[in-house]
């Protein structure tokens, strides 16, 4: 049984911002609803458009990759620790532009190239692939950036 005060709460937490069915369980689980209940309003949620996870999924990684310039690793990992399966976002993750993303790599690579204080360039250029890697960049997009800094 769906109580209105619950449901108008749980709608309210969804047109903040996009959400998945991992934050509602959360946001159900603060809210102390039990699970069973908490399913049916995820399902009355989907239902009136309020929860879609494709929607969700293409946000999340657009954002992640244009405003945050996280690297595909990390955003692998953090929609793994929502409990989303690799099968359900690749093709969204494939789609992107690679130079896109190596640019955005790089751009990233520079500003923070000028930040880092190291007393040897051995120091600096472990500080800066580490990181690359803190950011979720692969190998090759790594290699490339620093071959072509090196090359500056």
């Amino acid at each position: 049984m769906i109580d209105r005060q619950i449901y108008d709460r749980l709608t309210r937490y969804c047109e903040g911002q996009e959400r998945c069915r991992h934050d509602v369980i959360q946001k159900c689980y603060r809210l102390k609803i039990d699970k069973s209940a908490s399913e049916e309003y995820i399902v009355q949620l989907e239902k009136s458009g309020f929860l879609n996870e494709n929607r969700y999924l293409k946000l999340y990684i657009e954002s992640h990759l244009n405003y945050k310039k996280w690297g595909f690793a990390k955003i692998r990992a953090a929609l793994s620790a929502k409990g989303f399966k690799a099968s359900q976002y690749k093709h969204l993750i494939d789609t992107a532009d690679v130079n896109d993303y190596y640019n955005a790599a790089l751009k990233i690579a520079i500003k923070k190239n000028a930040t880092i204080k190291s007393k040897s360039s051995q120091d600096h250029r472990m500080k800066l692939i580490r990181f690359l890697m803190g950011k979720g960049y692969e190998q090759e997009i790594i290699k490339r950036v620093m071959k072509q800094l090196s090359a500056v």
